[in-house]
């Protein structure tokens, strides 16, 4: 998310957003968050219909890769920021097929026990990518006392 704040006006949707970007959005008022939103299709045309109905607010805004991504995002903004926006419904899946909203609980407790297991085996791979590292050098240090110790025999 971008971490500054803009005036929610169309010229400046213009020149910062290009018209295919997709992504996440947060209007504010000058003090506080006020809407959560994402655009599937282009981020610009969404910004810029809020610009007509939202006088004096500013935005912030995310880029996403896809609209998969995209939901997550808002997903997220829409748990963090609870209560402190006008949001009432939970974000719209991008399709049927796509799996629930990674934070809310009958979706977070398989998403954690994934998340653990992708751990574990990441610091199983890590110790194995240390221990081999150790060798290597454990390996170079016998190398150089050996020959170190052939130098002092040569003389």
């Amino acid at each position: 998310m971008t971490g500054r704040r803009y005036r929610l006006s169309p010229w400046i949707v213009r020149a910062l957003i290009p018209p295919t970007v997709i992504g996440v959005y947060v209007l504010w008022s000058p003090t506080a968050p006020v809407y959560v939103g994402r655009s599937d299709t282009s981020l610009r045309r969404r910004l810029l219909e809020h610009s007509r109905s939202w006088p004096d607010i500013f935005f912030t805004y995310d880029v996403a890769f896809s609209p998969e991504d995209a939901y997550r995002m808002e997903c997220c903004l829409f748990h963090a920021l609870g209560d402190h926006t006008t949001n009432i419904d939970h974000p719209q899946r991008v399709s049927i097929d796509q799996t629930g909203c990674d934070i809310c609980p009958d979706t977070l407790l398989p998403l954690l026990e994934r998340r653990r297991l992708a751990a574990e085996n990441a610091r199983a791979r890590l110790h194995c990518a240390l221990h081999a590292l150790r060798r290597r050098a454990l390996a170079r240090v016998a190398r150089r006392g050996l020959d170190r110790t052939m130098r002092f025999a040569a003389v």
